[in-house]
């Protein structure tokens, strides 16, 4: 069963291998519809960049057509752009690579080039020259290959030149080519259309729209103009029809057509109008110009575009069909996998809860030995206090005892500190149970580390003992600003210097801050009599032994290690300083 698993696994790998190895060929799909997008915009570096990582994706594939076809259209957005120079010499530079590489797709798309970038100049001799020069060229290299693209910019021409029987003949010829593309034959059909409506031959003219109507529905594109419509109408009569279909035609077009059709229904002073009218507006159009050459290049280039987003979303859904095939191998490989590992699994977790259930166990009792442990350090530390309490107690009130005024002075500042200490470890017990049963601290205050530390440092510097110099310092400016919480940093602060106090005898306390990567690290220094190595892991624990009989008085530093950990930092014991003991916590910059 596992080596069937394995098999069908390997074969589905193999298979997502394949896929993946085609995605190379969608993606020059996908990058070529980018750069086509882009031709018409204003964003040259956007199309120099999508246009070069065409070529670069192509030349590694051996995609040669894709190659030069991008590569000419680079110089085609500068010769509709009118950087007429620019793009002649990217002609020039495709053809110098097409010859070195014997390539000619390469010299076809030079020749293509050069022919376009003279009919945007407006130039139209040239521009046929080099037309013709590319239609006999691919006829020669491409016999199989319609060169219909060139053919219907030489119908243009001739239209331009109001050459109707040139018109004509490159219309048939386009018709004539192999494998011509549907939108070079609609646009040639279309011509032979406009024929057969001025000699008013209707059994010519419906041959004609019958074919461009079967081509509009088999290849779904808008192969029939809007003006074949009207035509076909009025060749037909229907006037009132074809009045209606004249809304969808451009200004010009429009009035040229209601006058022929008024002039057919007899009413001449309409048709006299819209003849005017439309003589108006032909006089203001230049029929072959810049423009208009332009916005018939991005028409080109869109449709060409458009199919290509077409293609792309045909290989996706094909894929997505080929992808739920896998998809549901795999799910019946996995199915069978995953009723052996529910077998295989029940025993293990049976084992494993078994290993759980003693680990839980072990816990529960490291828990209860922890907390007898805590309640009895918590019961050492109260009765060490009580203790000279009572008995002092005892003394004064004892009249058997007569005790001198210093003696008894004495007395009282011991039951008095002993007091204060039982205050201390009752109100860090109070303490620690607050920020223990916290999940978070809200941080609701902005305040100045320079400020607060400022402070704390000034607050406890009374504290010291004789000899004993606390200092702060800072690498901040004063008005660096944090958001945290307020009450606990100053607890945090306080209970760091009240034990770097305690354990000071003579020296330096410091307390300094810096910036440190995306923390702000303050460090509490002292020269006191630091800890032993043997007992440093354990500092932050409650009532450990430090050695020497010395023993943490209180719960400060667990409740620092709480506070840290609720305001999302780190605190730790520097063990490279030795020359007493050194605390340090980072803490995030809100």
């Amino acid at each position: 069963m596992k080596k069937s698993i394995i098999l069908l696994l390997l074969t589905f790998v193999s298979l997502t291998s394949t896929a993946v190895s085609s995605y190379n060929e969608k993606d020059v799909m996908r990058l070529k519809a980018h750069m086509l997008r882009l031709i018409s915009t204003a964003e040259r570096e956007k199309f120099y960049e999508v246009s070069n990582e065409l070529k670069d994706v192509c030349q590694q594939l051996g995609d040669e057509r894709t190659f030069y076809t991008a590569w000419g259209n680079q110089a085609d957005y500068e010769s509709t752009r009118q950087n007429y120079a620019k793009a002649d010499e990217i002609a020039d530079q495709i053809a110098h690579f097409a010859a070195e590489q014997n390539s000619h797709w390469g010299n076809y798309v030079a020749l293509h080039t050069r022919a376009a970038t003279a009919l945007q100049k407006q130039d139209y001799m040239a521009a046929e020259e080099a037309y013709k020069r590319a239609v006999d060229f691919r006829h020669k290299y491409f016999p199989n290959e319609s060169a219909g693209d060139d053919l219907q910019e030489l119908m243009k021409i001739a239209n331009h030149r109001k050459d109707q029987k040139a018109g004509l003949m490159y219309a048939r010829k386009i018709l004539a080519e192999p494998n011509v593309a549907p939108i070079h034959k609609g646009r040639a059909l279309f011509r032979l259309s406009q024929f057969a409506f001025n000699k008013n031959n209707v059994q010519q003219y419906d041959s004609i729209y019958n074919v461009l109507m079967q081509l509009k529905e088999s290849d779904g594109i808008a192969a029939i103009e809007p003006v074949v419509e009207v035509n076909y109408e009025i060749l037909h009569g229907n006037y009132q029809r074809a009045l209606q279909l004249c809304q969808d035609l451009s200004p010009d077009k429009k009035a040229e057509r209601m006058a022929v059709i008024y002039h057919l229904m007899g009413n001449n002073d309409k048709a006299y109008e819209m003849m005017a009218k439309f003589k108006k507006i032909n006089d203001s159009i230049v029929l072959v110009s810049h423009g208009n050459v332009v916005a018939s290049c991005y028409v080109q280039m869109n449709n060409e575009r458009m199919k290509l987003e077409q293609k792309l979303l045909e290989d996706e859904n094909s894929q997505l069909k080929h992808w739920l095939v896998y998809i549901l191998c795999i799910a019946v490989v996995l199915l069978l996998a995953l009723v052996i590992w529910q077998h295989h699994a029940r025993i293990k977790r049976l084992e494993k809860e078994k290993v759980q259930l003693e680990q839980e166990k072990k816990r529960a009792e490291k828990a209860f030995d922890m907390k007898n442990e805590f309640i009895t350090n918590i019961t050492n530390e109260l009765r060490a206090p009580l203790n000279p309490i009572e008995g002092f107690s005892d003394i004064l009130a004892n009249s058997d005892y007569e005790l001198q005024s210093e003696e008894r002075e004495q007395l009282r500042g011991l039951i008095k500190d002993s007091s204060k200490h039982i205050t201390k470890l009752i109100d860090e017990l109070a303490e620690m149970s607050l920020y223990e049963s916290k999940k978070s601290l809200p941080m609701n205050y902005t305040l100045s580390p320079n400020h607060l530390s400022r402070h704390m440092v000034d607050t406890m510097r009374p504290r010291c003992k004789e000899g004993v110099r606390m200092f702060f310092e800072s690498d901040l400016p004063d008005d660096y600003a944090v958001q945290t919480n307020y009450e606990g940093i100053e607890t945090l602060l306080r209970h760091l210097l009240e034990n770097a106090i305690q354990y000071t005898d003579k020296g330096v306390i410091t307390l300094a801050i810096t910036e440190y990567e995306d923390s702000v690290r303050t460090s509490v220094t002292d020269t006191g009599r630091g800890i032993p190595p043997e007992r440093r892991e354990h500092v932050f624990e409650t009532f450990r032994e430090l050695g020497d009989n010395q023993k943490l008085q209180g719960l400060g530093l667990s409740i620092c290690q709480s506070i840290v950990k609720l305001l999302g930092g780190r605190i730790w014991l520097d063990e490279t300083y030795t020359d007493g003991t050194r605390f340090i916590f980072d803490l995030p910059k809100l």
